[in-house]
């Protein structure tokens, strides 16, 4: 059997892509399987589809495309009504495209994934193909006119699918749909690769995109509630969107820098999960819940709220999780309170989570999709006599994965230990003459590239035919690597470098190791390893190795005053009279120091010296560099930095509010523009260093 998916954009990244590849991976299996994008706006997909799964695009909107601008692409869709969501983006072009796919596909089924995909998909599919709808959306948000649409032309369909049993009586109840079954079968969630949370970190967790519908807001001030009766728990939230910005207002306004962080996008999600003890959803409506499943599958336990549709389906309230009323900071509390309070139930609950989601594995749900698909063609050849049902399964199903065809369409994973060690881990396709390894590449910030290092690896030949390249990297390469940023590549001697895409990047053992850092300060050099990825999605390697370092452990911003406390790591110890100095930046560098407060051999406090700045600047816009002086005989200094992280991102985690000032003398701008004040506003730079900016406006 083969099976295509309509798609409007399987290159971006949301939940409707990755329940679709899921699924279209697990019918994969046994299944001729193919996903047709109707746009493509990016040279990749950002999540990982195997070879296994044809992708293909039918309008290509990247720069430099023929289809930008084509003819027609500026008159209204005749098929998308124009309340659909989407309606903008479809025009007479893209009607045209789609169209002859529907009419030429040689797919047994065709399978819409979204109301203006669906109206297509019935009206103009060839008669000898299965038309199936998907239904992602809760079906009362879809505006009116296009469920008229969809009643008239959906009796074309031969099924219908939800995403929750409830939104199937609700798709019945008010858009019947004569003689076509609807049938509630939910989104698919792999097993993850990475072992699931133990539920002993202090870490709540919630990811999606940053939308009004997801109320973040509510998750935020519900940790407000508890923060000081749990100072030892952190929030943090994944995820990209409009309501970045709000929020992280939000945050700095209940004094919650540091506490609750905005991590930013961030996939493959699953390691972060796996970071955290308790997992929140607070959305006011969700169409599924995936990211429920998701951080069930990690062995969290869920506090969400009870949505419409959704989460009820997922969570059995008070055995893996907590249902709270929709829309309650008091009850998000709550429930995060009875979790934070007690491990013993975090843990059984985490459990159980992990039992109850196995449900949504991919393959129980393509097994269940494949009947779907099976009735439907025995329904259709009931009725039509020239209808042919598809043959059976066309793939024994020997492997639920296999190999890609290159290595540059593979992704690299990686494991930190608590000790130091990295584990790379890649699977790639045969390696016939080819014998690949890893290499690590020098990205300088300075243009002096240092010598690459081969990387020792082991392979391994998999049961697919594909081979699994693995190697280690001990705590003595930092030797090696020094302080910098290195591609993690794979190269042969027959072949150039590739370098690879971030897979996995399970650096959970880094957060019990800056807190051995910071509570036993070595004397000897600082060394920490973090693997990342940038934005294009390649593997990167940030090294820190450094003979003295100090770590800035925590940024207080009070009326008028910016508080910094931070620990010395070396072989030197902060001594009485130590100095804590702020330089300016730029050609008119100028030092401002003050003695910090001693808190014990390696551990300082230190008021920075704000009202100076602001009397001695000489321009609208200036930035001061933190430092460290530990020894007042000694007029070394260390730059004061936030690196020794489990992410990559502290700038963007950590917001720090503005402090305005007037300032106590006669600065040369404050004559200028007396009666407005200055602000000055901490930072971490995206090398890890502190600084301020002191700016007016």
């Amino acid at each position: 059997m083969k099976i295509s998916f309509l798609i409007n954009n399987i290159y971006g990244i949301g939940g409707t892509n990755r329940t679709v590849i899921n699924l279209a991976e697990a019918l994969g299996a046994h299944h001729e399987v193919e996903i047709v994008s109707v746009f493509r706006r990016a040279t990749a997909t950002k999540f990982e589809i195997s070879p296994r799964v044809t992708v293909r695009a039918l309008v290509d909107l990247r720069p430099g495309s023929a289809d930008r601008g084509a003819a027609g692409s500026a008159e209204p869709s005749a098929v998308v009504p124009r309340q659909e969501e989407f309606s903008a983006q479809y025009s007479r072009f893209t009607d045209e495209r789609i169209i002859r796919e529907l009419r030429r596909t040689d797919a047994d089924v065709v399978v819409g994934t979204r109301p203006s995909l669906n109206l297509f998909v019935a009206a103009h599919t060839r008669d000898g193909a299965l038309r199936v709808a998907q239904e992602h959306m809760t079906h009362l948000a879809i505006p009116p006119a296009v469920r008229a649409e969809m009643a008239r032309v959906y009796p074309r369909l031969d099924a219908i699918t939800t995403v929750t049993e409830a939104d199937a009586r609700s798709f019945l109840e008010n858009t019947p749909v004569p003689g076509v079954p609807v049938t509630g079968i939910p989104n698919s969630v792999p097993q993850p690769s990475v072992p699931p949370s133990d539920c002993t970190g202090k870490i709540i967790v919630s990811a999606g995109r940053m939308h009004r519908i997801k109320r973040y807001d509510l998750l935020i001030r519900a940790f407000a509630a508890l923060a000081e009766e749990f100072p030892d728990w952190q929030l943090r939230i994944y995820g990209d969107g409009g309501e970045a910005a709000k929020l992280r207002a939000l945050v700095i306004e209940l004094g919650l820098t540091g506490r609750a962080l905005l991590m930013g996008g961030f996939s493959p999600i699953e390691s972060e999960w796996a970071k955290g003890s308790v997992a929140a959803v607070t959305s006011s409506a969700e169409s599924f819940g995936m990211t429920l499943v998701e951080a069930m599958r990690c062995g969290l336990p869920v506090v969400s709220t009870d949505c419409p549709v959704g989460p009820r389906e997922i969570l059995t309230h008070g055995e893996d999780g907590f249902l709270v009323p929709n829309g309650e900071v008091e009850g998000i509390a709550w429930g995060l309170r009875r979790l934070m309070a007690d491990e013993v139930l975090r843990r059984d609950m985490g459990e159980a989570a992990l039992r109850n989601a196995a449900r949504y594995d991919p393959a129980a749900v393509a097994d269940r999709y494949a009947r779907l698909f099976e009735d439907a063609a025995r329904r259709r050849a009931a009725t039509d006599r020239g209808y042919r049902p598809p043959a059976g399964p066309r793939r024994s199903g020997a492997g639920a994965t296999v190999p890609p065809v290159s290595l540059a369409a593979a992704t690299a994973d990686v494991t930190v230990d608590g000790a130091g060690w990295l584990r790379l881990g890649a699977d790639g396709p045969g390696e016939g003459r080819h014998r690949w390894q890893f290499v690590l590449r020098h990205k300088p910030s300075d243009g002096r590239r240092r010598p690459d290092l081969p990387v020792r690896t082991s392979r391994t030949h998999l049961a697919n035919g594909g081979t699994r390249y693995t190697a280690a990297l001990g705590p003595s390469v930092l030797g090696e690597l020094g302080d910098g940023r290195w591609q993690v590549t794979m190269r042969s001697a027959r072949s150039g470098t590739v370098h690879m895409k971030a897979g996995i990047r399970d650096t959970r053992a880094l957060i019990d190791a800056r807190a051995g850092v910071l509570a036993r300060p070595s004397a000897g050099p600082t060394a920490w390893s973090l693997p990342y990825a940038q934005p294009n999605g390649r593997l990167m390697l940030r090294t820190v190795l450094r003979e003295e370092h100090a770590e800035c452990t925590s940024v207080g911003v009070g009326e008028g005053t910016v508080t910094v406390r931070g620990v010395l790591c070396g072989d030197r110890a902060v001594r009485p009279g130590a100095l804590f100095v702020i330089s300016r930046r730029g050609s008119h560098r100028t030092d401002l120091a003050v003695p910090v407060q001693v808190l014990g051999r390696h551990s300082f406090r230190a008021e920075v010296p704000v009202r100076r700045a602001v009397d001695q600047r000489l321009e609208r816009w200036e930035d001061w560099d933190w430092w460290l002086q530990p020894d007042p005989e000694d007029r070394r200094k260390t730059r004061v930095c936030h690196v020794l992280e489990d992410f990559p991102d502290v700038k963007g985690a950590y917001a720090y509010p503005s402090v305005p000032l007037t300032g106590d003398g006669a600065s040369e701008y404050a004559v200028i523009h007396p009666a407005r004040p200055v602000w000055v506003r901490p930072y971490c730079s995206t090398s890890g260093a502190m600084a301020m900016n002191v700016v007016d406006r």
